[in-house]
């Protein structure tokens, strides 16, 4: 086949490629660049197939990157990108094999990351945390060596007991009774366990 003309789009850098006289796919300008595609170029079929995935790759990689460079994202949030974009999972892979190797994603580093700045600005229980990781695709066993690495029961008690005295200066209740059971319930919605919790209120709460 043939290319007979290569035009180029209303979108911004996209071109369509004319074979044998007839429309036969969009690329990008590097795309053609970097093949080096010009009119009365013979391309088979295994030639066509390289070239787009190549291309959908290439913008693929643009989106991602794009998309990590707001903030660092998970695996999972990536993968959900792409498809959004209608990248075929195929080149999905090869982009998320080109990210982890060039330590562009790496979601060991980025539940790290997490765990550290709930820590420092807004404390959550070890439960609520590991929650939250799982829902963003990481997977569990980089979860909990995370939290055993990072925030231990030691400094989970500190984080609650913190919490805790905050809450207890503003909070208002009609007993003391009221205001254990509004404390209680303030350190479970933070994703505190019901152990850390009994050993932050102390038998004088009770």
């Amino acid at each position: 086949m043939k290319i007979t003309a290569i035009e180029k789009q209303k979108k911004e850098g996209r071109y369509n490629i004319y074979l044998d006289g007839e429309f036969a796919f969009g690329l990008y300008k590097e795309s053609i660049f970097d093949f080096g595609l010009r009119v009365n170029d013979e391309l088979d079929e295994n030639k066509i197939t390289e070239i787009r995935e190549c291309d959908e790759t290439g913008f693929g990689k643009k989106v991602a990157y794009g998309f990590l460079n707001f903030k660092p994202r998970t695996e999972k949030e990536v993968r959900k990108k792409l498809k959004e974009k209608k990248i075929s999972p195929k080149s999905t892979d090869k982009i998320i094999e080109s990210l982890k190797s060039l330590k562009y994603l790496n979601d060991g580093a980025y539940a790290k990351m997490f765990v550290e700045s709930k820590l420092l600005r807004k404390p959550q229980g070890r439960r609520m945390i590991s929650i939250k990781l799982k829902e963003k695709g990481i997977d569990k066993e980089i979860v909990e060596q995370t939290l055993q690495d990072h925030y231990s029961e030691d400094s989970e008690i500190m984080k609650a007991k913190d919490l805790l005295n905050k809450f207890e200066k503003k909070v208002r209740a009609k007993s003391p009774a009221d205001k254990k059971q509004k404390c209680f319930r303030h350190l479970i919605s933070k994703g505190f366990d019901f152990d850390i919790i009994g050993k932050v209120m102390k038998p004088e709460d009770e």
